[in-house]
């Protein structure tokens, strides 16, 4: 009987052995799969973060070609714009000329005024202001701004004003000449609230506001274009621009 119980204890022992073991053998090989998998992720973000880092290497070397390009460019001032504009002036000195010299009964003429019988060089606003908008696209920006400037003054009247305005505000906003930007946009805002573009240049100047530390009276412009047109793509930059401000 006594030998009974003995080996009766003997074979339980054994099996509880035999089931911790089991147990054992269970967590080692989950622990071993768990830490598979953590290397394979580790990995996976080692070379994803490599990827990146590339990626951050191309991106900076393209920033530093265009500034490099602009700089250039900036020192190469296109012929096209000095002889556009010594044609526009010569063209306006002839005619004054012109005019002075006809017989007042003459002047009701509407044929084109000619000296020595060649017809005066008549230059459009349109042909000035896609001039201008030309350079902007090559990116000759300080061109750009002079022949926009020499636009508003030589065709006040033109219905491209406004535009030249706005695009010289752009532009001066692409060089970082803030205030410039900020003048350039205030005044259209308070000559031509009806503009096309109204809300575009809105959000321009709120955004030039706060980064220039006028924060009350930008988020006050920002405000109001999500006030004026709720449902347009200017009112949610607007929004987007109030969250990065507060």
């Amino acid at each position: 009987m006594r030998l009974l119980i003995i080996l009766s204890a003997a074979v339980f022992m054994t099996a509880a052995s035999l089931f911790s073991y089991a147990e054992d053998g269970q967590e080692m090989q989950s622990f071993r799969q768990s830490q598979a998998e953590l290397m394979l992720q580790i990995g996976q973000l080692r070379q994803e973060t490599q990827q990146l880092r590339g990626l951050m290497e191309e991106l900076s070397f393209q920033l530093g070609q265009m500034s490099a390009d602009q700089k250039t460019r900036y020192l190469d001032l296109d012929q096209r714009l000095g002889e556009l504009v010594r044609v526009q002036k010569d063209a306006v000195a002839v005619q004054q000329a012109a005019a002075s010299k006809i017989p007042a009964a003459d002047l009701s003429d509407n044929t084109p005024s000619v000296v020595g019988g060649d017809p005066i060089p008549q230059i459009s606003d349109k042909d000035v202001y896609n001039e201008a908008f030309q350079l902007i696209r090559e990116r000759k920006f300080d061109e750009s701004l002079v022949l926009m400037a020499d636009f508003i003054a030589n065709y006040p009247d033109s219905d491209l004003v406004l535009d030249a305005r706005f695009w010289r505000g752009q532009v001066f906003d692409v060089l970082g000449r803030n205030a410039e930007a900020i003048e350039a946009f205030k005044s259209l805002t308070m000559i031509a609230p009806d503009y096309r573009r109204i809300l575009q240049v809105k959000v321009k100047l709120g955004k030039l506001l706060i980064k220039n530390q006028d924060v009350l009276n930008g988020r006050k412009i920002l405000e109001e274009v999500i006030t004026e047109a709720p449902e347009s793509v200017e009112a949610g930059l607007a929004s987007r621009e109030l969250e990065n401000a507060s």
